[in-house]
């Protein structure tokens, strides 16, 4: 008669097999949303860029209906949520052969920032 030994799994084996498909789980888990997070702050720095984009477009469109000395406004409106400026303050034409260097600023909703210097001219 044959006498049998080790039938079925210890309890130190199968706590090692739990904590280690634990560990496993919980790293699936947490790459999963660090993925996740990085899709949506692209997402928001990518929107972020269109506004700026179409505001820089804007404000060259008005600057290009320029007379030297006389000041344009630009026809903008952000889409809600966003915010924008520009330095200096007050859109006025630069003299005829010359150029005013801006700086365009928006802010987006979930905190992404952008900035983007351009030249406009009198024509």
């Amino acid at each position: 008669m044959r006498r049998q030994r080790d039938i079925g799994e210890t309890l130190t084996e199968i706590l090692l097999t739990v904590v280690i498909t634990g560990l496993t789980v919980t790293s699936l888990i947490s790459s999963l949303a660090t993925a996740g997070n990085a899709g949506n702050t692209q997402r928001s720095s990518v929107a972020t860029d269109v506004v700026m984009r179409n505001y820089a477009e804007a404000t060259k469109a008005a600057a290009q209906l320029c007379v030297a000395a006389a000041s344009y406004t630009v026809s903008y409106t952000p889409p809600p949520g966003y915010t924008t400026s520009v330095t200096p303050i007050g859109g006025v034409c630069p003299s005829i052969a010359s150029t005013q260097l801006l700086q365009l600023s928006v802010a987006g909703p979930r905190g992404s920032h952008e900035t983007m210097q351009i030249k406009v001219r009198t024509p």
